[in-house]
């Protein structure tokens, strides 16, 4: 299921959560900082998504319903679009390819998400950011 919430400014960002309350926290997180959302509640869809469409950032949930989130996280650093990871899951199970991608762990502070979004967008194509845990 992709959903776009489209603001008029700002940058686009991809939401890839399953759990729909977490993914209206995130659209409303990113509205708030003039940005746009596009969501996707599983790995499939957010490969979907990214086959159509090209994103400034992402947010990447670890454990979603068909999968392991990796194979995004995978064609977005192939793109450099910058992302980051926020989930509940344990940081150490991320691909040794991924451990250098900021991970925001859930339950988490709306400023550290807020934060982190900002750095991601900061960073640009062609980077992955810094390893930070929050």
């Amino acid at each position: 299921m992709n959903r776009s919430t489209v603001v008029p400014t700002g940058r686009t960002v991809l939401v890839v959560e399953d759990d729909a309350e977490l993914s209206r926290l995130f659209i409303e997180v990113l509205q708030e900082a003039g940005h746009t959302a596009v969501t996707a509640d599983s790995v499939t869809d957010a490969l979907s998504a990214l086959t159509g469409q090209r994103f400034d950032a992402a947010i990447l949930d670890v454990e979603l319903r068909d999968g392991s989130v990796f194979p995004v996280a995978d064609r977005l650093a192939a793109t450099g679009t910058p992302f980051l990871f926020a989930s509940a899951v344990y940081h150490q199970i991320v691909p040794r390819a991924h451990q250098r991608v900021p991970f925001v762990s859930k339950p988490f502070d709306i400023r550290v998400l807020q934060q982190r979004v900002a750095e991601a967008l900061a960073t640009g194509p062609g980077s992955t950011g810094n390893a930070q845990q929050a």
